[in-house]
């Protein structure tokens, strides 16, 4: 891995966080890389065979285009009807508990689809499937939850990476053992149940995937913290009020503090007063102290003076530095993703 990270800046900059970025939960992003991965694969799996299957179950040739790419489409059928459900559910019970649920009907669906004999069972097969199976928008969840706004770019990075991964393993176990007696005749008897079932060996290649997804998640796959999140995230709808913005190190002597809209009236109020105090107490030192002590003593909170002059006047220049790091590493990103494109 150190190699490749040397030869591509890209895997570099997704493995290694920066100084202004929380490291990423390894564990968890291992355990959900594997649900994903096994996911993936086993929806990709039937594309290469599943026009020969259906010219199988004796469909007529001009049609089994279309009812190949039924069967294709009908566990995503099944997922979009069961998405929200499935969101539901998740928040009411828990997101370890669906996740692996979805990978045993993954096991399950996949297996019984191999064993498919007629195109109503295909059908029935992987529509049902999907039905029962949403982790690809809980494992979204899930990304989101062991994350925070410093490194959910590349959290969701593993996302893509692990369907990419499937989209590569999935049709390579179809084309490769699909009908394994025409193709493997040294190694698969004419008279055994691959001859009965041509695709049942890729259907449990691709199941035993999502197994061993499901064994990681039991022993390792925990449930993660809504709270936790809620407390790290900035401005988020159910976060409850405002909290203390993270600044990179490289602002860290610019101290910014979140304002509760409640307060800001009354101590915006408090510093008019403590000016006007100020004014009127004219050229006399010991008034003006008096006054300032009366006016800092009104909008103290829990014994902590409030400082805001500084601060409200250094807000406009940390957002402009915040944008121009954000648009410094963006375009040092661009500039590396089309050296390589022309090379």
């Amino acid at each position: 891995l150190k190699d490749a990270m040397l030869v591509c800046p890209l895997l570099s900059m997704a493995f290694k966080p920066s100084n202004t970025e929380t490291p990423l939960p390894m564990k968890e992003m291992f355990v959900i890389t594997c649900v994903l991965i096994s996911e993936a694969t086993c929806y990709m799996y039937l594309f290469p065979f599943v026009p020969f299957m259906v010219r199988d179950f004796g469909v007529v040739e001009e049609d089994v285009g279309f009812y190949s790419g039924w069967i294709a489409a009908s566990f995503m059928w099944g997922q979009f009807f069961s998405s929200f459900l499935w969101g539901w559910a998740s928040d009411k019970i828990g997101i370890r508990p669906v996740i692996l649920f979805g990978l045993s009907v993954t096991v399950v669906g996949s297996t019984l689809f191999g064993l498919c004999t007629t195109l109503e069972q295909a059908l029935f097969a992987r529509l049902v499937t999907g039905l029962l199976n949403s982790n690809i928008g809980v494992a979204k969840t899930y990304l989101g939850l062991v994350s925070d706004e410093t490194n959910e770019a590349r959290a969701f990075g593993f996302m893509s990476m692990s369907w990419g991964a499937g989209s590569i393993l999935g049709p390579g176990i179809g084309g490769l053992l699909a009908q394994p007696v025409q193709n493997y005749p040294g190694l698969f008897a004419a008279s055994s149940i691959w001859d009965q079932y041509p695709y049942l060996l890729p259907s449990v290649a691709a199941a035993f995937l999502p197994m061993c997804g499901l064994l990681v998640g039991i022993f390792h796959l925990q449930e993660p913290s809504r709270e936790k999140r809620r407390a790290t995230t900035h401005g988020s709808a159910g976060g409850g009020g405002g909290g203390a913005v993270k600044v990179p190190k490289q602002l860290q002597h610019i101290r910014l503090e979140e304002e509760d809209d409640e307060g800001a009236g009354s101590k915006d109020a408090a510093l008019h007063t403590l000016e006007e105090g100020k004014r009127e107490a004219g050229q006399s030192g010991v008034q003006a102290g008096e006054v300032e002590m009366q006016g800092r003593d009104g909008f103290a909170e829990d014994g902590k003076d409030v400082e805001r002059a500084d601060t409200t006047a250094s807000k406009p220049a940390l957002r402009r530095q915040l944008s121009a790091l954000e648009y410094a590493r963006t375009s040092k990103v661009v500039l590396i993703v089309s050296a390589y494109g022309l090379f």
